[in-house]
């Protein structure tokens, strides 16, 4: 009977022996298991963040050549104003050359036409020297 005991033992010890080896080859491939898990989802997420950096990089360059160019149209606005506002001063300086040529024109006319008299002799018809 101790044989028999002894070989009872014996089984018992080497059933022990394999379920542990069992239970440390699974314990080794649900650590596996895991760190490919962790691996996985930690370069999913640094994807997602570099796309993230990545998108934000690209609005601040954006953003800063919207700003350059709203610079450039702001200044190309107000070369604009002021040419109109150059443009209106020649027009009425303009307006004020046309008014004085007018007032010029009728004064040299009079002039004129009063030359004309005295050349002619007469003033309204009588001549200048008086009756003769």
């Amino acid at each position: 009977m101790s044989d028999s005991l002894s070989q009872l033992l014996r089984n018992h010890n080497q059933q022990q022996a394999e379920v542990k080896r069992q239970n440390e080859q699974l314990k080794k491939n649900a650590v596996q298991s895991t760190n490919e898990l962790t691996d996985s989802l930690t370069e999913y997420v640094n994807e997602g963040v570099t796309e993230i950096f990545s998108k934000q990089k690209e609005l601040e360059q954006l953003s800063r050549k919207l700003a350059n160019q709203t610079t450039r149209y702001a200044n190309q606005t107000q070369q604009w104003l002021t040419l109109v506002d150059s443009f209106n001063m020649s027009l009425k300086e303009l307006g004020d050359i046309r008014n004085w040529a007018e007032v010029m024109e009728h004064d040299m006319k009079t002039i004129m036409s009063t030359l004309e008299f005295a050349h002619q002799g007469t003033i309204d018809g009588e001549p200048i020297n008086g009756p003769m």
